[in-house]
């Protein structure tokens, strides 16, 4: 079984080859990740995260853009990318209100190998998923076939079904960030992820904090997945790992072990899917 790391973010203590932000034209200074309710995290090198990819077991990776580092410098995720592309894909930032945004991505797609496009709301305006002014961003992507992946709070997400059917060709994953909260089944706080369930290019990404969230309501987290099953089905989700964010789950290796004992309940064919083939369906580069 191919397992693919859906999301995971690489920086490096570099500053002077890769400065990280200290501050933002649309808000002043950014959130520290000790404000936004993390401890540190630990640096991690494209060759510090292969080195846990194989103790873990984990074959391939998206590198999602480290937006709280670097935010829409893109470099050192490109970058890391390069060192293995067989390996390694590129998920990358920008600023989806930005007119430049378009041409700016097909520049990446074209000279520098990225193969995915991350939404993320950041310091954006809460109405950032549905503005127009996003259009001309969608209809690139779709143009170059990469991938959307969209953080945003649970809530505002059904903001963005206007684009999604300007650009039905736009695959669109949505991150683990949906599952901060889950409640307890029938799941009723995660109604707006679930409207999605009738669009065949949507997919939903899970992570360490969704088993975490599922216990955390008093629920186990094996409900949670039977109802993702059933909603989306297992051509539809995907596993990461979420490393480095949010450091008490620990390593990549810790937060794979316990994704599959909380998995096993599936079948392995199920189970092939959501751990890899849902991601080489969407990242074929990786294949």
């Amino acid at each position: 079984m191919v397992i693919v790391d859906t999301h995971v973010h690489v920086f490096t203590d570099d500053r002077k080859k890769y400065p990280q932000i200290s501050d933002t034209p649309r808000a002043g200074t950014i959130p520290s990740i000790k404000e936004i309710g993390q401890t540190e995290w630990p640096v991690t090198t494209v060759e510090t995260l292969a080195k846990l990819m194989d103790e873990a077991g984990v074959h391939k990776a998206t590198l999602v853009q480290a937006y709280f580092v670097y935010e829409y410098d893109n470099r050192y995720t490109c970058d890391a990318a390069r060192v293995d592309p067989k390996r390694f894909a590129s998920v990358v930032v920008l600023d989806p209100l930005d007119p430049k945004s378009p041409d700016e991505l097909s520049r990446l797609v074209e000279q520098e190998g990225v193969t995915g496009m991350r939404f993320m709301r950041g310091r954006l305006p809460a109405t950032s998923l549905g503005e127009p002014a996003t259009f001309p961003l969608w209809e690139r992507m779709q143009k170059l076939n990469i991938p959307l992946a969209v953080n945003d709070r649970i809530i505002e997400l059904p903001k963005i079904r206007t684009a999604m059917e300007r650009y039905p060709d736009v695959k669109v994953c949505f991150e683990h960030a949906w599952g901060h909260k889950v409640g307890t089944p029938p799941y009723p706080d995660l109604a707006p992820l679930f409207s999605f369930a009738d669009n065949p290019n949507v997919y939903v990404k899970t992570a360490i904090n969704n088993i975490a969230a599922a216990r955390d309501a008093g629920g186990i987290a094996e409900e949670l997945y039977e109802k993702l099953m059933q909603t989306f089905g297992a051509k539809r989700i995907m596993w990461s790992s979420n490393y480095p964010a949010h450091p008490k789950f620990n390593g990549v290796k810790s937060r794979l072990d316990e994704a599959k004992k909380v998995l096993a309940f599936l079948s392995e064919e199920d189970r092939r899917w959501i751990f890899g083939e849902t991601a080489l369906s969407v990242f074929p580069g990786l294949r």
